[in-house]
């Protein structure tokens, strides 16, 4: 081809854009969708103070009813506990529950005894 020819073809030309044209039902969905975010944005913060207050508090109010870590003292003392360690022969095994429900049965004798004397009743 000659530079002729080619000067006389048509420029193919780029097809422009008629600009943003919606329609009523799209604007009114754009809008529904604005007004979502919008309604959104400005409730996160009430509900997220509200929610933070409620979980909260459940740490405040238990507080009065369960120790800390480290306050508590032991009710039971750790001498009362028989020690049973790996590799005891079944015969010592035997030995330390004997001595444990011995220990036992004389702690509840004493124990007991002084708490049942002012509620006993005579029966003939």
């Amino acid at each position: 081809m000659s530079a002729d020819a080619r000067d006389e073809e048509p420029v193919p030309k780029l097809p422009r854009g008629r600009g943003l044209r919606l329609s009523k039902p799209e604007l009114v969905r754009i809008s529904f969708t604005v007004i979502a975010l919008i309604g959104v944005v400005v409730l996160t913060r009430p509900c997220a103070n509200a929610m933070s207050n409620f979980v909260t508090g459940f740490d405040q109010g238990s507080a009065k009813r369960m120790p800390k870590p480290g306050t508590v003292e032991p009710q039971v003392e750790p001498q009362h506990y028989e020690q049973l360690k790996p590799g005891m022969t079944e015969q010592e095994i035997k030995e330390a529950i004997e001595r444990a429900k011995a220990r036992s049965n004389a702690g509840s004798a004493t124990g007991s005894g002084a708490s049942n004397a002012g509620s006993a009743t005579r029966r003939e």
